[in-house]
């Protein structure tokens, strides 16, 4: 997902914006920033939200929030509010939203001096309208409870961070394919059955991953797999299918529990997967890491 360029050009102050409206059947929204540092931005008429966000440095939350408020964004007492950049426009009823947290300071690119932003920003969204996520992680945290949001759409690309991931609830919303790259960092999601999503792609680099695709799982739903040097448990429910395809390597291993069956050397599958309207295929590759899949 990307984020599309306006025809026209959108002033960024960073405590306060005042936003004109443009032509074309576009506007730009106003975004309040309140004594404390928190900004808010109300909701008109838009029927669904892209969000793209960027963070270099600290900690990132993502939770459910108000009908009536696209977002709202509140730094904890040690963030620094002055690594926070947010421009937001509605076009044919279509919100683009863009948080960049964590800037350079001079303009000079690798070589400059960072402005490495502190604390933790906590990121509440609309509940009320369909979402679509673009995430960038740098160094840092990322806690993101999508639970009782309506996600459309769902990329998460994290380099040096650790990401802990749940919907404790049944996302509404269809998401198409939903993708994870994680770099040298941990990952933990928990209930992903609830996403609701047709495909998943999980890349991890080196670290500790957990999958866990407990919830609600009532269609048939394609996994893909890929780690290298990392080591990766997954959970798969009793009640859901499951028919898995593994690419073996002399350097990697494959820890199934019994509710697997051998179909080939490559292949595995469950005895019902043919008899419940929930079930996935899953397929894993693995390099120097180590794969565990659980039923439980």
């Amino acid at each position: 997902m990307k984020l599309q360029t306006a025809p026209y050009r959108l002033l960024t102050i960073p405590l306060l914006f005042v936003l004109m409206t443009a032509g074309d059947g576009a506007s730009a929204q106003s975004i309040s920033s309140s004594a404390h540092a928190t900004r808010e931005i109300g909701r008109t008429t838009e029927k669904e939200v892209n969000i793209v966000l960027t963070s270099a440095f600290g900690s990132v939350t993502i939770t459910r929030g108000e009908a009536g408020k696209i977002l709202i964004a509140e730094p904890s007492p040690d963030a620094d509010t002055r690594a926070i950049s947010i421009t937001y426009s509605v076009r044919n009823r279509v919100g683009y939203l863009e948080i960049a947290l964590g800037e350079e300071s001079d303009g000079k690119g690798s070589s400059g001096n960072w402005n490495v932003q502190r604390g933790t920003w906590n990121l509440e969204f609309c509940d009320a309208i369909p979402l679509s996520f673009d995430i960038e992680l740098g160094l840092g945290n990322g806690n993101f409870d999508l639970s009782g949001l309506q996600v459309k759409d769902f990329t998460l690309s994290s380099g040096a961070s650790d990401v802990a991931m749940n919907f404790d609830e049944k996302n509404s919303a269809l998401i198409e394919r939903m993708s994870i790259e994680s770099g040298v960092s941990k990952f933990d999601g928990r209930n992903l059955g609830n996403a609701n999503f047709r495909r998943f792609r999980f890349s991890g680099g080196v670290g500790t991953y957990y999958l866990d695709f407990g919830g609600n799982l009532t269609r048939e739903a394609d996994i893909d797999i890929d780690v290298g040097l990392g080591v990766l448990t997954m959970i798969v429910p009793n009640r859901v299918g499951a028919r898995l395809l593994y690419e073996k390597s002399w350097v990697s291993r494959l820890d199934c529990d019994k509710g697997f069956r051998p179909i080939s050397d490559v292949e595995y599958m469950t005895d019902n997967y043919n008899d419940t309207d929930g079930r996935v295929n899953i397929r894993i590759e693995s390099g120097l890491g180590s794969v565990r899949v659980i039923r439980e």
